[in-house]
């Protein structure tokens, strides 16, 4: 409970305005529905049925103007009052539902943009280490239970129990003046009715958690079956596929057919034991010689009170069925990023030179576990280098570490002697342009994508970040040129064409350091003939680090550093180290590169 209310303080309070208009709507209803048809029942019925002799109808006693008008304008007025009260309600009802749902989609956009917002500033290590379906779910399914909780559950109870509470007044102030007092005994049924509702609420929190898990990982296996298509049909993997899903589905189903049982069974007995309330009532009044007009208010009284109770031990199961996204949501926000930007950070140029400085440098993933050690380099603005060593050496988190996807564990980083720490990453970033081994793009026009190096680049700019990129090449087999629409992920070009779009986006970025994470590592040997030119062009006047598998993308390479075991090994240009480091010598003669 004390993590709704956090979650409540956060979300709901923001929107203080509608939250009192939902509280005075549903306060507005709960009234009416709680006390204002039992009293009609109570007062209203007996003008109804009089007929005009015999003691005269409590409502007429109490407002002795009736006794003056004619019996048929006191029916009217009367019968006028049923069709007022319900008008009421239902005016009160429909504003409390429409404001309820306007509150829960603000919460709910409120809730996602926070999560989400909070994942863009999680550590890449981390967002690396999570299942992509999973994240998803907790980002989409479990934000949407929280906000049903926060707005319609939170209605229900405030609602529901002040319903029960003026149904409860009604019946209390009914039985005692039909001199009644005895048949209170009555209310021990509201106890039995409570039961169902303590007694099931852990199991549904705990399958509920179970569930979103298991929604979780069944969102992984279909966007990984989505994602890898081409290999499952190669390697005849659609039956293991299926069963893979097939068994999270079930138990999925499994999870959720125990909790709709625990959520479930509260109606049967909440019902059982309003029928039970409502027989020892008819026995008692009829024992105590009862009218059927105070049997009607006392049995309309009796009835939203336990239906109330009912639709209050509802919301409170729809609580404990939250817990468990909450608690998937509170361990997404709880994760905290360690690479934040420093609280006075330091200006950087506009445009720096480009010279960097690794010193004494060690970076870690897990505590005790180098990847890189002990790592001293200066780089001049400018200087082209290659980065090689064997899978694992740390070429790729060596040149992570000058955008700060990582943190250095030991040692600095430095950009024109400014260390990384010091600036904010998004001052850091524009000076960099990253072009990887998979050109990622995004869906909408090629031009969009292109301008994502630089937004608001003008169309000039971006046309000649494509000439440049000989994207250009490509765009009259396009349905409509550069502003033809590619799907998730770059969908309609190839993965040469995906690479050219990706280097014309680090083009009209223009930024004076640029890394090639292996930019051609996955195409075949004519693309990487015609890519590694425009990489050429690119890298011109740019200090430039170059991680590679391929020796031929490093032929205009003013330096090389070997990596072996997480520490540099090798650091000069191609014919010193071949005839001075073992281990450069070796791969280069197993490529048998020319």
């Amino acid at each position: 409970m004390k993590r709704v209310l956090a979650f409540a303080k956060r979300f709901l309070m923001p929107h203080f305005r509608w939250l009192v208009i939902t509280f005075i709507t549903g306060l507005i209803t709960a009234a009416v529905s709680g006390l204002g048809v039992p009293l009609m029942v109570k007062f209203v019925f007996p003008i109804v049925f009089y007929a005009g002799d015999g003691e005269l109808p409590l409502l007429m006693q109490y407002i002795p103007s009736l006794q003056e008008m004619s019996h048929m304008t006191v029916l009217l007025l009367a019968c006028a009052s049923m069709p007022i009260i319900f008008a009421i309600r239902g005016v009160a009802m429909w504003a409390n539902h429409v404001v309820v749902n306007i509150l829960g989609l603000r919460i709910l956009e409120s809730l996602r943009k926070t999560v989400f917002s909070h994942v863009q500033q999680l550590p890449i290590a981390y967002l690396e280490g999570q299942r992509k379906g999973d994240m998803v779910s907790r980002i989409v399914a479990d934000t949407g239970n929280v906000q049903n909780v926060l707005s319609h559950v939170a209605n229900d109870l405030v609602k529901q129990p002040i319903t029960c509470l003026c149904a409860f007044a009604a019946f209390m102030y009914l039985l005692f003046s039909t001199g009644s007092p005895e048949m209170a005994i009555v209310l021990v049924f509201i106890g039995l009715a409570a039961w169902p509702v303590i007694s099931f609420g852990k199991r549904i929190s705990l399958r509920a958690k179970r569930a979103q898990a298991e929604l979780g990982e069944l969102n992984t296996v279909v966007q990984q079956n989505l994602e890898t298509q081409r290999e499952i049909r190669a390697y005849a993997l659609e039956e293991r596929e299926i069963a893979d899903f097939v068994s999270s589905s079930q138990a999925y189903k499994h999870n959720m057919t125990k909790l709709v049982k625990y959520q479930r069974v509260i109606i049967p007995i909440m019902e059982t034991v309003t029928a039970l309330a409502l027989a020892f009532l008819l026995v008692a009044g009829k024992n105590s010689g009862m009218g059927l007009e105070d049997f009607l208010a006392l049995a309309a009284a009796m009835f939203f009170t336990f239906d109330s109770l009912k639709k209050a031990g509802q919301a409170f199961n729809r609580l404990n069925e939250a817990q468990g996204s909450l608690t998937r949501l509170e361990d997404v926000l709880a994760v905290d990023n360690p690479i934040a930007d420093p609280v006075n950070p330091v200006p950087m140029p506009a445009k720096v030179k480009g010279e960097l400085d690794f010193r004494n440098l060690t970076f870690a993933y897990d505590t005790g576990k180098p990847v890189l050690k002990d790592i001293n380099v200066h780089i001049p603005a400018g200087q082209i280098v290659g980065l090689v060593g064997p899978s694992g050496a740390g070429k790729t988190t060596f040149a992570s570490l000058i955008p700060r996807f990582y943190e250095a564990t030991e040692g600095c980083v430095c950009v024109d002697g400014i260390d990384v720490k010091d600036v904010t990453m998004h001052d850091l970033r524009e000076q960099l342009s990253i072009v990887g081994q998979q050109a990622l793009l995004f869906s909408g026009t090629i031009r969009e994508n292109i301008a994502l190096g630089k937004p608001g680049a003008t169309a000039e700019q971006i046309q000649a970040a494509a000439d440049a990129a000989r994207v250009s090449a490509f765009l009259d087999n396009q349905p409509q040129g550069i502003d033809t629409q590619l799907g998730q992920g770059g969908a309609g070009l190839s993965g040469g064409q995906r690479q050219r779009v990706a280097i014309a986006r680090a083009f009209v970025k223009d930024a004076p350091i640029l890394i090639l994470d292996e930019a051609t590592a996955s195409l075949d040997a004519e693309s990487e003939r015609e890519i590694q030119q425009e990489l050429d062009k690119l890298a011109q006047g740019r200090t430039t680090l170059i991680v590679a598998h391929r020796f031929s993308t490093l032929r205009n390479a003013h330096r090389i550093l070997v990596f072996e075991h997480g520490r540099i090994v090798g650091d000069g240009p191609h014919e010193e180290l071949y005839a001075t480091c073992p281990l450069y010598k070796e791969l280069f003669d197993r490529q048998g590169a020319v």
